[in-house]
């Protein structure tokens, strides 16, 4: 893709996914060329891929964000794949051209967080390899009724649930009387602090250095994520906080789109090896008291043992994540789950998933 085919890439993702056959206004234009051709990690070769026909008109895009990985100690540029987006009504012969276009060659590196069962059987056909858990979703409800009452609200009332709330409020008080919260001692360990911006591109890559497969997050291109993450107000504001130990030694962090008296979505854990259950356990506490009604987060091996002594846990299936590649030490990692991804390094926080309706 080139920076003159977004205008049609932007009018064929609001006919694929909100149903409206008009050009894209200056705001989504103008999102989607950052996400695709801003990247400070991009490269033609591993961009965006469109599927041009005779008349010169784009029915077939496969949307990909650079970013650079850490893979067995070897550096690779790699891709984030997300939106797939095809006009059935026009051609079918682009979307399985770019599809075939994606099998791995030689040190290629790519991986989906967002696929559909669709996407997933094309990419398990290409000699895509699934990440283990991570196709859940974790839900920790704080107040349970009013957790149910913003989803009712969500799917039926446009998100206008005021009199739902008020109505949920003396239940759930009755329900954290009945069954209060363990004192966890993981959560008397240690405090959530605030972390700026220039803190978190410092530690970032530091507390994911265990894994064999892992974002570079090289200061500048951390930043640019970070960035654009900001700008999905949809969800709430873009928050990152510190856990520190008894001696203030940063254990681990988190980072979540905060929205008091909604659900707080949590894009990263991140925490040094061992550490998952106390950073998990603080979190959920500080998420709690800042008057969330629930927390959402996807799953990870490192963070089952954390998340399986949680009270009002339940998870979900999301959606499939892979990785696609030839060389075999990247996938005995992805098999054994020895690989980070989400969240950052990932799609959950994308506009093109909540906005531009």
């Amino acid at each position: 893709m080139r920076p003159a085919d977004v205008p049609a890439v932007a009018q064929l993702f609001l006919k694929i996914f909100r149903g409206a056959d008009k050009p894209a206004d200056t705001d989504l234009q103008y999102y989607l060329g950052s996400l695709t051709l801003a990247s400070p990690a991009y490269d033609e070769t591993i961009g965006t891929q469109v599927y041009e026909q005779g008349d010169g008109r784009i029915r077939s895009a496969l949307l990909a964000v650079p970013m650079r990985f850490v893979a067995c100690g070897t550096t690779l540029p790699g891709r984030l794949l997300g939106v797939f987006m095809t006009d059935a009504d026009k051609e079918a012969a682009g979307a399985a051209q770019l599809i075939l276009g994606l099998r791995p060659r030689r040190a290629d590196f790519a991986f989906c967080d967002s696929a559909s069962p669709i996407s997933r059987n094309h990419l398990l056909a290409i000699g895509g390899r699934p990440i283990p858990m991570q196709n859940l979703e974790w839900t920790r409800s704080f107040r349970p009724a009013a957790a149910l009452a913003g989803r009712v609200a969500e799917r039926f009332l446009r998100g206008k649930f005021l009199g739902l709330a008020i109505l949920a409020r003396p239940v759930d008080s009755l329900l954290r009387h009945l069954l209060p919260e363990p004192n966890a001692a993981e959560a008397a360990a240690a405090n959530v602090t605030e972390m700026s911006i220039p803190t978190f591109l410092e530690h970032a890559s530091k507390l994911v250095a265990h894994y064999a497969v892992r974002p570079l997050w090289a200061r500048e291109e951390l930043s640019w994520l970070v960035s654009l993450a900001a700008q999905n107000t949809r969800l709430g504001a873009l928050t990152i906080r510190s856990v520190v130990d008894r001696t203030g030694t940063i254990i681990g962090c988190f980072v979540y789109y905060a929205a008091r008296g909604r659900t707080a979505h949590v894009l990263n854990v991140l925490a040094l090896p061992g550490q998952e259950p106390v950073v998990l356990s603080v979190m959920f506490r500080h998420l709690d008291e800042t008057g969330h009604v629930a927390a959402r987060g996807r799953a990870q091996p490192a963070l089952m043992a954390g998340l399986s002594l949680q009270r009002w846990l339940v998870f979900r299936h999301r959606a499939f994540a892979l990785v696609l590649t030839r060389v075999p030490e990247i996938n005995d990692a992805v098999a054994r789950g020895d690989v980070y991804v989400g969240g950052l390094a990932g799609e959950d926080w994308s506009r093109l998933l909540t906005d531009f309706d």
